[in-house]
């Protein structure tokens, strides 16, 4: 995917500035070059473009290093990003670990005090009915969030990770605004 990003500042690659942003030209992004780069590639299902970007500055912004060091920055941002997404991969997978756990611990009484309650002489059959309904919902509720975590929340953190990477390895080259 070949991208064009028209700005004013090199540092805008990175950050947004509403003073210097322009709603009535057609050029502007409104955000960051970053997000902007983000939010039209992290669509992609399992594995982001190869990705080429185009900025376009003023040319008095454009120095000998600029290209160079926009493309390094713009690796070493995305390595942050990669590595906090890694951190947070990680306390996702933890903590869906631990609550399928309690969800295991739940389903294990569950079975054990359904056995109980079915007991004609402990519980009259309204009882049995309420205690077992109680039951079937608290075990629901203890296996919701582990089994969505690993349904499907764990995707969006997938695909940023993709995007972080794609964007950490783009092909950027920089020309004078015309």
């Amino acid at each position: 995917m070949q991208f064009d990003l028209h700005l004013k500042e090199p540092k805008e690659l990175f950050v947004f500035d509403a003073r210097t942003y322009d709603p009535f030209d057609d050029n502007a992004l409104g955000e960051s070059g970053f997000d902007y780069l983000t939010a039209r590639i992290i669509g992609f299902w399992f594995r982001a473009p190869r990705v080429y970007t185009r900025v376009f500055l003023p040319a008095a912004k454009i120095e000998a290093e600029t290209e160079m060091r926009m493309r390094r920055a713009m690796s070493s941002w995305c390595e942050d990003l990669v590595v906090a997404n890694g951190r947070e991969r990680t306390e996702f997978l933890i903590n869906n670990t631990i609550f399928l756990a309690v969800a295991l611990a739940v389903l294990t009484f569950n079975v054990w005090a359904q056995g109980e309650i079915n007991n004609p002489r402990q519980f009259d059959e309204t009882t049995r009915g309420v205690l077992a309904y109680g039951l079937d919902v608290l075990l629901w509720v203890a296996l919701w969030t582990p089994l969505s975590a690993f349904l499907l929340e764990w995707f969006p953190l997938f695909r940023r990770s993709q995007a972080y990477k794609a964007l950490q390895h783009m092909e950027l080259t920089v020309h004078p605004e015309t």
